[in-house]
């Protein structure tokens, strides 16, 4: 790389910028209102300097000869084009050779072969600030801070094909499968937690829909939650992908670690629970006992006129179903023989049933006692976090593609693979551009 006179050409810029805005600022007062705009005047040429070298950096690694190999051919340079190019510096527009073969052939620009930008305009910092930053705003959100507090100023469109190109190559990759094998366990992790919830969105076209959230997590021998993995995917018909992406996830963790607890944690949903009992049998089945708490406080209020009586009958069953080995049981008789008393009601006999058809999984005092979890609060939270946060805002309606690059981005994010994810993509891009 060629940096001639790009250090002189940024100091130069900078030191007429600022000399020009201390000219300006030293009619004022000394405060705090006027401090801030020194700071964005100062932060404004600090960017054009810095746009300004690049401008420069580009120049001097550009092609000058009248002839260059490419691809085995003879290319000749032809003319000089402007070339424009959006960086985190703001867009750079400079001139630069365009190279043909012959006159009908199709024209090359070894500037842009060299630095392969997507879809030859945007870089590299200028994209990744782009994704990072759509995952948690609006498209229209990311204008608007963008106008105001960036020095690129990308448009709906630039932000758009950016999202689709990266959307594609996260769909198509195998990115998982190398952060998988790279990523390392603590030696602390004794338990492998494996949860799945849904959450409906507004889905173009087809109205409300469940997109599903599902997580993989590590606890030490105390119950900390040491580690998370994140997976979020729109609506699909049998949660196929999903379902395929967490299965990778734990496998590739049970094959680096041998786990003393290995836990399926759910509500009550049965399309989960008939899955995780199918696809996990022989370990320990938990249904979130919160969610029983919730089941457990209907009965008691069905149960009972009286709202004080409701409540203590409630408090009761809820403390002995978490703190008494035989919690789940006792529940159980109890229910019965309030049913007893009861007329004849459907309501009641949905909750009962709901009951004793999760019994096994209500063991609660002997998961305590292991230091296991006993609630689905890790996925529930992906649900909200990973899901609602961005794709429930106000007017938000998805396609199945655009939602899901979303939904992958943020992934990465809340299971700490960002940055890895990152130089995987370029290494990619490069490689694949130059295949």
């Amino acid at each position: 790389m060629r940096t001639d006179r790009v250090a002189s050409a940024i100091l130069s810029t900078i030191r007429t910028g600022v000399e020009y805005q201390l000219d300006d600022i030293k009619k004022k007062p000394f405060n705090g209102a006027n401090i801030q705009f020194v700071e964005k005047k100062f932060l404004e040429t600090i960017g054009e300097s810095g746009a300004y070298g690049l401008s420069e950096l580009f120049f001097h690694n550009d092609e000058t000869n009248s002839m260059i190999l490419y691809e085995g051919q003879k290319h000749y340079r032809k003319y000089i084009a402007t070339g424009r190019y959006l960086t985190l510096l703001g867009e750079i527009s400079l001139k630069r050779g365009i190279y043909q073969k012959n006159k009908v052939s199709h024209s090359i620009c070894p500037l842009e072969q060299k630095l392969k930008f997507i879809n030859d305009y945007v870089s590299f910092a200028a994209a990744e600030y782009i994704c990072y930053s759509l995952a948690s705003m609006t498209l229209g959100e990311f204008i608007k801070h963008c106008q105001k507090w960036t020095l690129m100023k990308p448009s709906e469109g630039t932000a758009r094909r950016v999202l689709d190109y990266v959307g594609h190559f996260l769909e198509t990759s195998d990115f998982l499968a190398t952060a998988q094998s790279e990523e390392e366990i603590s030696q602390e992790a004794v338990t492998l937690a494996i949860s799945m919830d849904a959450t409906s969105i507004l889905i173009k076209q087809e109205g409300w829909r469940h997109a599903t959230a599902a997580t993989v997590s590590t606890y030490d021998v105390k119950g900390n939650r040491l580690n998370t993995i994140y997976i979020g995917r729109m609506p699909e018909k049998g949660k196929t992908r999903v379902k395929t992406l967490l299965e990778k996830e734990a496998r590739a963790m049970m094959a680096k670690q041998e786990f003393k607890y290995i836990v399926c944690i759910a509500d009550g949903a049965r399309e989960i629970w008939h899955y995780f009992r199918r696809k996990y049998p022989n370990v320990i089945h938990v249904v979130d006992f919160f969610h029983v708490c919730e089941h457990i406080s209907k009965l008691s209020e069905l149960f009972f006129k009286n709202p004080v009586e409701a409540q203590n009958w409630y408090k009761k069953y809820r403390n002995i179903l978490k703190e008494d080995p035989k919690g789940a049981s006792k529940l159980l008789r109890a229910v019965r023989y309030r049913r007893s008393l009861a007329k004849k009601n459907t309501e009641i006999d949905a909750e009962i049933k709901y009951l004793q058809h999760n019994r096994t999984g209500m063991n609660y005092y002997d998961l305590r006692e292991k230091n296991l979890p006993i609630g689905s609060g890790v996925v529930e939270a992906a649900c909200k976090n990973l899901i609602g946060a961005r794709m429930k805002k106000s007017g938000m309606r998805w396609t199945i593609n655009g939602g899901q690059t979303i939904l992958t981005l943020r992934s990465l994010i809340l299971s700490n693979r960002w940055e890895k994810f990152w130089s995987y993509f370029i290494q990619r891009h490069f490689s694949n551009v130059q295949t």
